[in-house]
């Protein structure tokens, strides 16, 4: 049977304010202080909700089921009200494991005594029908059960969150904090003054409990004081959940030396699984490490900034403490940030290690190419001399073993080519190489090069087609570019067929001299042209008449004329010989980069 009724009315006005403060909330839900708000809210639509249709709706078949929701959204209120407090005081460190079993004991207690009702009648021992002032309304009489679930846990409950209010009260320096405790202080007084009077039998409105409209006031004070404090601003929520992820451990002292907030990786470093209560002196809360206490009591207070390292159990910290000053340059906190250096200390351990035994490694190659310099190097460069002279001999007087004193020449000379450029390239790798840079003919350097390879282009019977402008001028160091063109006339010597020909020719540019090694050998495939010049890359060959090549010499080239700044390149078809070119700047100041 429906009927009207004015106290249903008000209900359902509670019941859309909380859902109008429950939807403007909603998309913070994110932040733990939106939650418990929805939490509170939830629990007091249930309340109110289920309140104003039992007096609305007289259906005795569903009054017990709007009584037993109308104590689970008290038992779900009362849970909110508690992390709220929590929230508001900055508590958060309580939330542990055994505080959340604590909490969650009402909401789970109740729901056994509405599901226990029907068959033993846990929550109501008797309900019946008034009529007060002309409208028809339930009266029930509570069990013990539901007294407890309902009115004595939360009675115990509000007494916590009285003392967490007083105790951050009167720890606080901060007018505005001591406002907000008070404002959340008494919209909690309103709700109880109303609900204890109800249950003595004070009642302003007949046969009517005015509770729950309460909570839907006590709501929106909490609404009004999170908005009026700026507690859901976003930059110091968001800062404080960055500061919470970070892995250094932050620990925040107030003017007073007493710890204030530290995040979770400091929970771990000085707590070891222990709850830390907040606004204690620094001394106790680092009690386990009092060299820590001793560093920060002995910190100087002209420094803005101090550095330190420290060590405890095997681990290393850099140690950072600066100090918070207001407007008027007076100390008001610190903050200390410990930043976790043991494994890169152990790296750098390691590495120092490492470049100790690189050290000496270099020493012992450093020693070895110097072995190979003055003890190899010379008596090669003797014995290639005394082949030259024995094959030209042997040329006269019998040419039938002619060939085989040319091959004993070629060999020796390519051997005599490969240790020069292994000395040179060693020499360069070890930062030992000196550039000295002058102004030189270019000619001059090309004839040069071209007398080392006189007797190797008579064998083969090539010949050379100097191009050079006389009048060519180029700033390098010529023992470089002597290296270069050594390296490019061995090659084209090498994959040049017999009476074939060999051109070295210089283009002038605007600001260097470009100058071309152009052979008819062999050619080469654009795939080997792309690896020539890249360390790592494979590029042996045979010439054509069996000589090697390794490709280091190319390599090498390339390093100098960086040093030069000049550039090298290669062209082919594959099939009609090879040109190589490389630039040298005319001038100091000029030259391709």
């Amino acid at each position: 049977m429906w009927q009207f009724h004015p106290y249903s009315l008000l209900l359902l006005l509670s019941f859309g304010l909380n859902g109008l403060l429950g939807l403007l909330v909603l998309t913070s839900f994110r932040l733990n202080l939106v939650k418990y708000l929805l939490i509170l809210v939830l629990g007091s639509l249930l309340w109110t909700g289920a309140y104003a249709i039992d007096f609305a709706y007289i259906d005795a078949g569903l009054h017990r089921l709007f009584i037993s929701i109308l104590y689970i959204g008290i038992s779900i209120a009362s849970v909110g009200n508690i992390l709220l407090a929590i929230e508001f005081t900055g508590n958060q460190k309580l939330l542990t494991r055994n505080f959340w079993i604590l909490i969650l004991f009402q909401p789970i207690f109740t729901l056994g005594v509405v599901v226990l009702d029907p068959i033993f009648k846990t929550l109501i021992l008797d309900t019946y029908i008034l009529t007060i002032n002309n409208r028809i309304q339930w009266i029930q009489e509570i069990n013990t059960g539901g007294f407890f679930a309902s009115f004595g846990i939360s009675a115990l409950w509000t007494i916590y969150v009285a003392f967490l209010l007083f105790r951050a009260y009167f720890t606080t320096n901060l007018q505005s904090e001591k406002n907000r405790y008070l404002f959340f202080f008494f919209s909690c007084v309103t709700l109880w003054v109303s609900s204890t009077s109800h249950y003595l039998g004070f009642r302003p409105l007949q046969g009517i409990n005015i509770t729950p409209v309460m909570l839907s006031v006590q709501v929106l004070f909490i609404f009004f004081a999170i908005g009026y404090y700026r507690m859901f601003d976003l930059v110091p929520l968001v800062r404080s959940e960055i500061v919470d992820e970070l892995s250094e451990a932050v620990v925040i002292l107030d003017g007073g030396e007493r710890v204030v907030d530290w995040n979770l990786s400091a929970d771990q470093l000085f707590s070891e699984g222990k709850v830390q209560n907040r606004f204690v002196k620094y001394s106790h809360f680092f009690s386990k490490f009092p060299e820590f206490s001793q560093k920060i009591q002995s910190l100087s207070e002209k420094r803005i900034t101090t550095k330190w390292t420290w060590t405890t159990n095997d681990q290393i910290f850099e140690v950072s403490a600066k100090q918070i000053r207001d407007t008027n340059r007076k100390k008001i906190g610190l903050v200390l940030v410990l930043h976790d250096v043991t494994e890169q200390k152990k790296t750098e351990k390691q590495l120092a290690d490492i470049n100790r035994e690189l050290i000496a490694s270099n020493g012992t190659k450093d020693r070895f190419l110097s072995i190979i310099s003055h003890d190899l190097r010379g008596p090669l460069a003797g014995i290639k001399m005394l082949l030259k002279i024995l094959n030209d001999d042997v040329k006269k007087n019998d040419e039938s073993i002619a060939p085989m004193t040319q091959a004993l020449v070629d060999a020796t000379e390519s051997v005599f080519s490969l240790l020069e450029n292994l000395l040179e390239w060693a020499k360069m790798q070890r930062g030992k190489e000196e550039f000295r840079p002058h102004y030189y003919r270019l000619e001059n350097i090309v004839y040069e090069c071209i007398d080392l390879f006189e007797l190797n282009a008579f064998s083969k019977s090539i010949v050379f087609d100097i191009q050079i402008p006389s009048h060519a001028m180029v700033y390098c160091d010529d023992r470089m570019i002597v290296t270069v063109l050594r390296n490019l006339l061995s090659n084209a010597l090498k994959f040049s067929h017999k009476n074939s020909q060999i051109q070295i020719r210089a283009d002038e540019w605007e600001e260097e001299w470009k100058v071309n090694v152009i052979d008819s050998g062999v050619g080469m495939t654009k795939e080997k042209i792309t690896k020539l010049f890249q360390s790592g890359e494979d590029v042996k060959s045979i010439g054509t008449m069996g000589e090697t090549g390794n490709g280091i010499g190319l390599l090498l080239s390339r390093e100098f004329l960086v040093m030069n700044r000049g550039k090298i390149s290669a062209e082919s078809d594959g099939k009609n010989g090879s040109t190589f070119s490389f630039t040298i700047p005319k001038n100091p100041e000029l030259g391709g980069e």
